[in-house]
């Protein structure tokens, strides 16, 4: 219930706050992309794309990248004149733009450019051209106006005069709710169309001396704002009396103090109602003031870095204000309701040599806060009056170590602050009276062990807890002691109360602790080096870490979840955390500021280094919550501080995402809801875009291509291209969808039809004659393995006679078939084969000493049996005898050199044992091998003689 009364109060006060809203200036992304850093015209088409006029060519922002259409060394001859003038949007959708010599139409499909009506406007200056409701598109040049349908076609040519006959120029064009064209034409005044004449017919005479320039319709009202060239801004009210028509204001003035009467370009934002003009110099907003009937000019001030040369505003479909600058940057104007409130200190530069350099904070109450400036040490700052008090600036504070405060924290006592000087074994406690500091009390530890304080938190109990760089202490406030609670714990960096009591605290070398009520620590983490700790409500202690990450705890189960990648950290070290009364984290970095929503993982992101807010640091030790709700943070050069909202609760917006860039082969091609692919073009890329300018660099995309990916792919913030490379041929369909600038996804996606047609190989006829030739295939085949089959039949029954044949003759016996018949003749033959492939089985063995029957029948493929009979039946010897008997014939040859001894001869036939070798040649041939190699010599000796 007292959440819920908090929250109704703190959303009255935050509505207060946002009536006034918050102005930013954001110059255009794209900038460094541009041809040239000059823009003189913007527009916006009806998909939100933005469009360029430079003097190097039209140029085309999809939010990430600038494709520029100009005659260049690429497109020669493709304009005439690449300054571009003026931009617009027929009906069909087709880019209308006019040059310093002609006007063309552009295709944003195909891509293609057309001169448009070259007879007459191609050396014409166009520096209007404007589209009406019913499709009409009005170009001015010179003393003409030209009205072409959208065909480009010309209805009609108006000639402008003055009164004297001259030639005079349309200065301002609009088109009224309630469908009137209004023209000012310089000193004559203003003229409506009539389009039953068709024709133009002043409808009210100039204010006396005064040259017009623009008009614009009141967004609320029925009248107009006209400017002029030298007296300002002058309401006009065509309802009013003929002598009252024009109403008066003063003139705006310039940052230089100077009265400003020209004016260039007007627009009325949608948001505030203000009127914004540039002048010749500067960029004035004013606004009406009802009650007193006339302007009234803003705060507004236009920083100098945006340039004083201004051209043309353009109001986009969000609201924000385009403004185009020729020497400076050209910007944005948005309008933000939760932007930071920002205080700039300006009295404490004027107390002290420096910038403010915020080095802690603490809410001292009544808008009041209490800070500690770096090199000048503890201070009281009244944000509302701008009025500051130094410590040395009280003699009972000079004498203490007030010089250098890095950590501050709030004391129960209202007004008051505990202070701890920077690598002391001291505490502060400092209260107030308005703007006097008073000192309470002094604290230290009593060892004299070489400790320093770095966190203090007092509790409900009157206890204050103490974190050192070893330890947490607890003094008591009641009895002024102190007790040690554990100090073996390391550099203590926060330290966290949850409703039940238990004490969270924080460390950087040892992870985190906590201390029950009843004094029991106990370690919960112990990798996490931590630099910060936040509680809430009472169900996860969050943890930021110094290597960037953050983590939630759940309290009860233990469970441990890194949420580092949903809030988008890079691992720049997490100086604090925060919750504010909507349940959102506020997460400090040194450069980044980002609010995180745990519930749907929404987020939104402040950073120091795009100009959106004050600080250029945020400092890691000055954050506190003001008792307003609003979250403070300190840094350089000053505070800012945050309004919670619930706007990271808020359900995400149907953001369309549209397909910005087709690219085949590396080659632009026309955008459409389908494409088709050649079959030899298969690499695609495909470029897209939320258009959501002042947020690109936040947003995320998930795409997948149906026929290929089964899941969605995510790319990180600010990728907007994929690539598909040797995409296989087939029907496909792109699906692309995108985050809202708060990280919340849209449930509205865009889909591209894309098929990728097959080769001549591969379409249905080829596949069918792949199949005939298969069948064809497989037909010849089959045949011609029925015909092999065939002989092989053949062949195994010649085979098969010739093995009955081989059986007769092995066994000797007549076969039982009568076809198979053997004669003497195929005996004898068989006979001699049988018996050469046992000769040549023994000779190829002979050294071999273990060579018997039982290996010779092996050798010949016969059995023991069989062999021994058919070598009976044809030598009349066993096998034995007839293995000895074509050795003993080998010795007998090798005996016959009388060099060889018998031994070796022995050796060589696989004989080992010479008497035994000496005994089988003795009765094979009736003498002994030395007898026999005796005889050898005795005979070649007698032939010699003889000889």
């Amino acid at each position: 219930m007292k959440r819920f009364c908090f929250l109704l109060i703190f959303s009255l006060i935050e509505i207060t706050i946002q009536a006034a809203s918050n102005i930013r200036i954001t110059p255009v992304p794209s900038l460094p992309q541009l041809p040239v850093s000059a823009i003189h015209r913007i527009f916006q088409d009806s998909e939100g794309l933005m469009w360029y006029g430079t003097v190097n060519g039209l140029c085309c922002d999809d939010g990430y990248q600038i494709n520029v259409i100009r005659s260049d060394i690429n497109t020669p001859g493709l304009l005439n004149d690449n300054t571009i003038q003026s931009i617009a949007e027929d009906e069909r959708g087709r880019i209308w733009f006019g040059t310093d010599h002609g006007a063309y139409m552009l295709d944003k499909t195909s891509r293609q450019v057309t001169p448009l009506d070259a007879e007459r406007l191609q050396t014409s200056f166009i520096y209007s051209i404007r589209k009406t409701s019913d499709g009409a598109m009005w170009i001015a040049t010179g003393h003409k106006l030209l009205r072409y349908n959208t065909e480009g076609k010309l209805q009609k040519t108006y000639l402008l005069y003055d009164h004297e006959g001259k030639s005079s120029w349309m200065a301002g064009f609009c088109e009224s709710r309630q469908k009137q064209i209004l023209i000012t034409v310089g000193r004559e005044g203003i003229y409506r169309y009539d389009k039953k004449t068709d024709t133009f017919t002043r409808y009210a005479n100039p204010p006396s001396g005064r040259n017009l320039t623009c008009i614009v319709q009141d967004r609320t009202h029925n009248y107009f704002w006209v400017g002029t060239s030298s007296d300002g801004l002058l309401l006009f009210d065509p309802s009013a009396p003929k002598d009252s028509i024009y109403t008066y204001s003063p003139l705006p003035v310039n940052p230089m103090g100077e009265a400003e009467g020209d004016i260039l370009y007007l627009e009325q934002d949608n948001r505030e109602g203000i009127l914004w003009m540039t002048t010749r110099s500067s960029l004035i907003a004013m606004r009406y003031d009802e009650a007193r009937r006339c302007l009234r000019q803003t705060d507004f001030r236009l920083p100098t870095e945006y340039g004083s040369m201004l051209n043309e505003i353009y109001q986009d479909k969000d609201g924000n204000l385009w403004v185009a600058s020729f020497d400076g940057k050209s910007f944005i104007i948005h309008f933000t309701e939760n932007a930071p409130e920002e205080f700039a200190l300006p009295a404490l530069p004027q107390r002290v040599r420096f910038q403010p350099a915020i080095m802690a904070l603490c809410d001292a109450g009544e808008g009041k806060m209490w800070i500690s400036q770096e090199r000048t040490g503890l201070g009281l700052y009244d944000l509302s009056n701008h009025i500051v008090s130094l410590y040395h600036d009280f003699s009972a504070l000079k004498t203490l170590s007030l010089g250098s405060i890095k950590q501050m924290s709030e004391a129960r006592r209202e007004g008051n602050v505990w202070v701890i000087p920077e690598g002391r074994n001291l505490i502060y406690e400092l209260g107030r009276e308005g703007m006097q500091m008073k000192h309470f009390r002094t604290l230290s530890l009593p060892e004299k062990a070489q400790r320093h304080f770095t966190q203090t938190y007092e509790d409900r109990n009157g206890t204050l807890w103490a974190g050192t760089n070893n330890g947490v202490f607890a003094f008591s406030l009641h009895n002024n002691q102190w007790h040690t609670v554990c100090d073996t714990l390391g550099l203590v960096s926060a330290i966290k109360e949850d409703k039940r009591g238990n004490l969270w605290i924080g460390t950087l070398n040892k992870g985190l602790y906590q201390l029950s009520p009843k004094g029991e620590c106990r370690k919960i983490l112990s990798p996490l080096s931590i630099t910060c700790l936040s509680v809430q409500e009472d169900s996860l202690i969050w943890m930021g870490t110094q290597e960037g990450g953050v983590y939630a705890l759940n309290m009860q189960t233990k469970k441990l979840t890194d949420h580092t990648r949903l809030c988008e950290l890079n691992g720049n070290i997490v100086n604090q955390l925060e919750f504010d009364v909507y349940g959102h984290l506020w997460i400090d970095t040194n450069q980044k500021l980002i609010e995180y929503n745990p519930k749907n993982h929404s987020f939104s992101t402040y950073l120091t280094t795009d100009n959106s807010m004050l600080l250029r640091r945020f400092i890691p030790t000055a954050i506190c919550k003001g008792h307003d709700g609003r979250i403070y943070f300190g840094g350089i050069p000053g505070i800012c501080a945050v309004t919670p909202s619930d706007r990271l609760d808020q359900p995400s917006k149907d953001i369309p995402t549209f397909i910005t860039g087709l690219y085949v082969m590396g080659k632009p091609i026309a955008n459409g809801n389908s494409l088709t692919l050649q079959p030899d073009e298969y690499d695609l890329d495909i470029h897209f875009s939320s258009l959501d300018y002042l947020n690109a660099r936040k947003i995320r995309y998930a795409y997948r291509l149906a026929g290929l990916d089964k899941e969605w792919n995510y790319t990180t913030v600010g990728q907007h291209t994929v690539s598909y490379n040797h995409l296989p041929h087939g029907n496909y369909v792109f699906e692309v969808k995108a985050t809202d600038g708060y990280g919340i996804w849209s449930e509205k996606v865009t889909r591209l039809h894309i098929e990728r047609l097959p080769a001549f190989y591969q379409t249905g006829w080829a596949i069918a004659f792949y199949i005939l030739v298969v069948i064809a295939g497989i037909f010849v085949g089959l045949r011609f393995y029925l015909r092999r089959m065939k002989l092989k039949n053949e062949e195994l029954y010649a085979d098969s006679a010739e093995l009955m044949k081989m059986r007769s003759y092995l066994d000797e016996k007549p076969v039982p078939q009568t076809e198979v018949r053997i004669s003497e003749m195929e005996f004898a033959k068989l006979d001699e084969i049988l018996l050469g492939n046992i000769l040549k089985a023994v000779e190829d063995n002979l050294s071999e000493a273990e060579f018997d029957v039982q290996h010779l029948a092996e050798k010949v493929n016969m059995s023991r049996s069989t062999l021994t009979r058919k070598l009976k039946a044809i030598t009349g010897l066993t096998p034995l005898e007839y293995i000895r008997r074509v050795k003993m014939q080998h010795a007998c040859r090798m005996l016959k050199d009388p060099h060889t001894t018998v031994n070796e001869v022995a050796l060589a036939l696989g004989y080992y044992n010479r008497k035994y070798f000496t005994s089988c040649f003795k009765e094979e041939y009736g003498m002994t091998p030395s007898e026999f190699q005796k005889q050898q010599e005795k005979g070649d000796t007698s032939e010699s003689k003889e000889g």
